[in-house]
């Protein structure tokens, strides 16, 4: 038995001795229909500044129809990552809501509908003149440009933000090891 004198606060942990607990990931938040509404929340709350922006440059009468299609595939996409890769949707979701919140100054917003609008006018009609988007595939290509663009830094914000707190919650259950594990011995230590 060693005493008190004998321990070594600063000596490596021996290689038998056991891992401390991880933090489980909850079942709660793996069910698809909580992933799946978080997602439409996500989602309706992400609308107000794009479809502002999005009617005052669409023409009125069926291009209009081109923003419900362009966001009906947005949302179908994400409602099937969900149901495949919970993990990443959870990283979307929390940085959606950072997005959202940046919609009180819509810098964001703006910047990648512009962007979007300069990438379907080009693909479509470089030589157009004027700035509403006529035609349905323009406005739905518009729109699915703009949901990526506001997709892509919302997942690098919920990264983030879930990297910086440590949030584990939403992560899948780890791998459990494999047979070999359990067999694997360190090489005797030798004292000189």
């Amino acid at each position: 038995m060693k005493s008190e004198q004998d321990i070594n606060p600063y000596e490596a942990p021996s290689a038998h001795s056991p891992l401390p607990a991880q933090q489980a990931p909850s079942i709660f938040f793996q069910k698809p229909w909580v992933v799946q509404s978080a997602w439409f929340l996500a989602v309706a709350i992400n609308l107000p500044a794009p479809l502002m922006f999005g009617f005052s440059f669409t023409a009125a009468g069926a291009a209009r129809l081109g923003m419900l299609i362009g966001i009906a595939a947005v949302y179908g996409t994400g409602v099937w990552i969900c149901l495949h890769r919970a993990e990443v949707m959870w990283r979307l979701i929390v940085g959606s809501v950072l997005t959202a919140l940046s919609q009180i100054w819509p810098m964001l917003h703006m910047l990648v509908g512009i962007v979007a609008m300069g990438i379907s006018k080009f693909i479509f009609d470089a030589d157009r003149e004027r700035d509403q988007l006529e035609a349905i595939p323009e406005v739905v290509l518009t729109t699915l440009l703009t949901g990526i663009g506001l997709i892509l830094p919302s997942l690098v914000m919920g990264l983030i933000f879930l990297m910086l707190f440590r949030v584990r919650v939403f992560d899948q259950a780890p791998i459990a090891p494999g047979p070999g594990a359990d067999a694997f011995q360190p090489p005797a230590q030798t004292t000189v």
